[in-house]
C-alpha cells in the first residue's frame, strides 16, 4: 500500500478538513479509515495469493477424492464375509461409508 493509497483512504473516511497542515479525525472517522485499510489489504493479499489458493484448493479436492476412494475400498472389504454374518458385514460397510 502506497502513501497515496493511505491518504486517499483517509480522505474517503472523513470529509477532510486541513487547517495549518493538520487533519482532525473523530474516533468514528478513524474506525472507518481502519476498515478501509483492512479491506484494501485483504483484497491485495487475496489477489497476490490467488494462484496459490487455487493450487491448494485443487490439492484439497484431490485429497478428498482419495479419502473417499479409501473409505469405499474399506467398506467393500467389510462386505466380504470373513467371520462376520452378511448382516454384520453390511452394517460395518454402511458405518464406514457414513464417515465423511
Amino acid at each position: 500500500m502506497t502513501r497515496e493509497d493511505i491518504i486517499r483512504m483517509a480522505q474517503e473516511a472523513i470529509s477532510l478538513k486541513m487547517e495549518d497542515h493538520v487533519w482532525t479525525m473523530s474516533t468514528t472517522h478513524l474506525e472507518r479509515f481502519a476498515e478501509l485499510v483492512r479491506v484494501d489489504e485483504r483484497e491485495r493479499i487475496i489477489t497476490k495469493n490467488a494462484p496459490e489458493i487455487e493450487r491448494i484448493n485443487a490439492y484439497i479436492k484431490e485429497l478428498e477424492k482419495a479419502v473417499a476412494a479409501e473409505r469405499e475400498a474399506c467398506a467393500k472389504l467389510a462386505e466380504e464375509p470373513y467371520e462376520f454374518t452378511s448382516e454384520e458385514s453390511h452394517r460395518i460397510a454402511a458405518a464406514i461409508r457414513a464417515r465423511s
